[in-house]
């Protein structure tokens, strides 16, 4: 009895023995089990990083981007009732641009506490005569920002090459035009060659 007892102890430390060590052999499993997993992934398993590029693009996009317009009467439209490009606009200012620009003319305008519209053919009395040269207006519809598309206009206005012009004529005093909101609104201060 005295032996069964104690060869049962024996048996049980036996058991307790190779019950330590079988963690030790899971360590040493879940160590080279952890080694493998610290080598970098294969490129194929990495393809998902791919997909969280664009969204981070976009997060970081400038602010002030213009959406993409067929007509130049569009990307007027949008410049001058857009919020963040002419905020400034108040209700009693009032406008007539006229254009020329891809063999059309046509005119922007806004009446003192009215909206803007566009319309074809010639303005009655224009404040200002605006005539851009179609290959201007092809690299103004394709301006992502405001920024680039003042650039563009101001780089044409100041220095026309052939075909590549922006020509701007004041039919009325500047400080009338100021009056009536030019100097306020960056859109119509550009348009009107005033923002140098």
């Amino acid at each position: 009895m005295v032996r069964r007892l104690f060869g049962r102890k024996k048996k049980d430390e036996e058991e307790d023995i190779e019950d330590e060590s079988e963690p030790e052999v899971s360590a040493e499993i879940s160590a080279e089990t952890v080694k493998d997993q610290d080598e970098p992934m294969p490129i194929e398993e990495a393809a998902p990083v791919e997909d969280a590029e664009p969204k981070v693009a976009a997060a970081d996009a400038p602010k002030g981007t213009i959406p993409y317009h067929d007509t130049i009467q569009d990307r007027l439209n949008y410049l001058l009732t857009d919020p963040e490009m002419a905020s400034s606009i108040e209700a009693p200012d009032e406008f007539i641009l006229e254009f020329m620009a891809m063999g059309e003319r046509f005119s922007v305008s806004k009446k003192a506490m009215g909206s803007i519209s566009i319309a074809t053919g010639s303005a009655a009395d224009e404040d200002v005569y605006i005539r851009i040269g179609n290959d201007v207006v092809q690299a103004l519809l394709s301006a992502s920002t405001f920024a680039d598309f003042s650039e563009i206009y101001l780089k044409y206005y100041k220095a026309p090459e052939p075909g590549m012009f922006v020509k701007i004529e004041l039919r009325k005093q500047i400080t009338d035009l100021n009056r009536r909101g030019y100097a306020r609104v960056p859109a119509l201060k550009l348009l009107t060659g005033a923002a140098r």
